[in-house]
């Protein structure tokens, strides 16, 4: 499991978004917007375990490209 970091998060955020200008086939307001939309959920976690668990999420997503046909 990923260690939850403030510096990690952020950083996850940025490369979500940095991927966001590769998309081919999805579209990238969609993208934006779902991207945005599932860090403001999730920013008022409170357990480290639930923390992590969003971050790793966010790094399959992020790995797997799921998010667009790239």
């Amino acid at each position: 499991m990923a260690a939850w970091s403030r510096v990690a998060v952020l950083n996850l955020y940025r490369s979500l978004l940095r991927e966001g200008r590769r998309l081919r086939y999805t579209d990238r307001e969609f993208y934006y917007t779902f991207i945005k939309r599932e860090f403001r959920k999730n920013q008022h976690l409170s357990g480290e375990e639930e923390k992590a668990q969003q971050l790793e999420k966010g790094l399959y997503f992020l790995e797997s490209k799921i998010g667009g046909l790239v």
